[in-house]
């Protein structure tokens, strides 16, 4: 149930004195993008979900951003969840809507990636969101961190869901040298993704060129690429807890 946005900001402190605490908290996707936004002075916040993924837009206190607006696809042309939807496109093909941001003089410092969880969308929506971002900005990728298999099956499946998100995010960042990432390890993995590096992050593990090697080599098959990644989980995402990330992210 959405909770009032004048409550929101108390919920917010609620959280966060939990997290300080390392008590069971909701802190959550909303909670870093936040976060972030306001450590490293981000003003323009876009969100790329479908109608079905996403599902927090009414957690994004839209007073803390010159501009915040959503791209929604696979979205039914009546869907109102009451919210603005900038970009509301009923098929897959964002491209025309990528486009348009990337020629906007407000340019994206801070996204939202959250959207359909098959690999072929997961992997397009963080090539098209990185292209548009401006330099120093941060991209915030949603289930990053699957706990089991079912929930990574390639196929939907009835209930919880991240899909394959986890195998296009760490292709995506294993294979580029023009950026710094971890993944936080909340609400079903939350990677953090800095383009041209501004930061630096305390305590961050590293990720060996040979694990690199591997998981290029089983990525591909369903089965080994996620028995990989369950055994290699924390080197692959440079997994750093919600404390740890709060209190360890500087600007360089």
């Amino acid at each position: 149930m959405a909770v009032p946005r004048q409550l929101m900001p108390l919920r917010r402190i609620n959280r966060r004195i939990l997290l300080e605490m390392n008590l069971p908290t909701t802190f959550g996707k909303t909670d870093l993008v936040h976060f972030i936004a306001n450590k490293l002075k981000l003003t323009n916040y876009l969100e790329i979900c479908t109608s079905s993924t996403g599902a927090r837009y009414w957690q994004i206190e839209g007073t803390r951003f010159n501009r915040a607006r959503r791209l929604m696809y696979n979205c039914p042309m009546d869907f109102d969840d009451g919210f603005p939807i900038d970009y509301k496109i009923v098929g897959f093909d964002i491209a025309n809507a990528i486009a348009e941001l990337k020629l906007s003089a407000e340019r994206v410092d801070v996204c939202l990636v959250d959207g359909w969880h098959t690999y072929d969308c997961a992997i397009r929506d963080l090539t098209g969101a990185y292209e548009m971002l401006a330099d120093g900005g941060v991209l915030v990728v949603h289930d990053c961190s699957p706990a089991t298999e079912r929930i990574a099956s390639s196929n939907l499946v009835e209930g919880e869901w991240s899909g394959v998100s986890y195998r296009s995010y760490l292709n995506f960042v294993l294979a580029r040298q023009d950026l710094y990432y971890c993944t936080v390890d909340v609400d079903y993995g939350c990677g953090i993704i800095f383009k041209s590096r501004t930061v630096e992050i305390t305590g961050l593990p590293a990720c060996e060129p040979k694990v690199i090697a591997e998981w290029f080599g089983v990525q591909k098959d369903d089965q080994l690429a996620f028995k990989f990644f369950s055994e290699n989980r924390a080197k692959l995402l440079r997994l750093v807890s919600a404390k740890s990330f709060v209190h360890g992210l500087n600007r360089r």
